[in-house]
């Protein structure tokens, strides 16, 4: 299915985007991947969606001794260059997830971190890796689910419109089991992969640069106005608690797994 919704510019926020990992160490992400390119003999592995290669370094880092081939896909050509500085060992191509750059049964796991939300056209997306997948293969989404209503984040609280566009842009976790189906993959399943909890003071927030359209997608997308409007909010909150305010994060990503046959 197409997925509807504003798109971030990548280029544009590409120096400023691992700030992410300074703030959380994403430790369950990391043994969610290392689980499935453990699982069997994995000799290729490609991840759609790279971005500044944060991920290939932290799977080539833990994965040395395996001789597994890493391959990124990224469209951002901003991205693309910090993860060629930071992963030299792999190899990086510019391409889209819709419409894959390699031939059919070329990789044994085909994986993506935060990325399916901006895919232009999600089941395309689902066909093209049941497509390089080699047979056993399997593919791994790891992500936000906003419709579960189970998460708290200030970035929802201050900035109202970007609950909305992440409903849009973010498909349910069963759609996505349904979605691999419809693709060709034997079966799916889904389970809950990390939990991103922290308080920080509004204060530090402001002061750090978190409080900025880089810091995550769903502040990039919004307009300028709207932006400016919920940095308006947080100060004004900020002020009113007497320079005491807390931003609260306290969300889930799922991880969506499909094998093929």
């Amino acid at each position: 299915m197409a997925v509807p919704g504003r798109v971030a510019d990548y280029d544009r926020i590409a120096t400023g985007y691992d700030r992410r990992y300074q703030l959380h160490t994403y430790a369950g992400v990391k043994e969610a991947l290392l689980d499935l390119l453990k699982s069997g003999t994995v000799s290729a592995a490609l991840e759609v969606g790279c971005g500044t290669g944060h991920w290939l370094a932290e799977i080539g880092n833990a994965t040395a001794s395996d001789r597994m081939l890493l391959v990124g896909v990224e469209p951002a050509a901003g991205m693309l260059a910090q993860a060629q500085a930071t992963v030299p060992d792999a190899r990086l191509v510019r391409g889209k997830a819709e419409a894959l750059p390699w031939r059919e049964a070329t990789f044994d796991r085909v994986f993506c971190v935060n990325a399916l939300h901006h895919f232009s056209d999600r089941l395309r997306f689902f066909h093209e890796a049941r497509r390089v997948l080699k047979p056993g293969g399997a593919l791994m989404s790891i992500g936000k689910d906003p419709h579960t209503e189970r998460d708290s984040w200030w970035v929802y609280d201050y900035f109202p419109e970007t609950l909305t566009i992440d409903r849009e842009r973010f498909g349910q976790v069963r759609t996505l089991r349904g979605e691999l189906a419809l693709a060709g993959f034997a079966w799916a399943e889904s389970f809950e992969a990390d939990r991103i909890e922290s308080v920080m003071p509004a204060s530090d927030a402001l002061a750090a640069g978190v409080v900025d359209a880089a810091y995550t997608s769903q502040l990039t997308v919004l307009s300028d106005d709207e932006f400016n409007a919920g940095a308006a909010r947080i100060r004004e909150a900020n002020a009113a608690a007497a320079g005491q305010l807390d931003l609260v994060t306290d969300f889930r990503l799922y991880a969506t797994v499909g094998w093929i046959e």
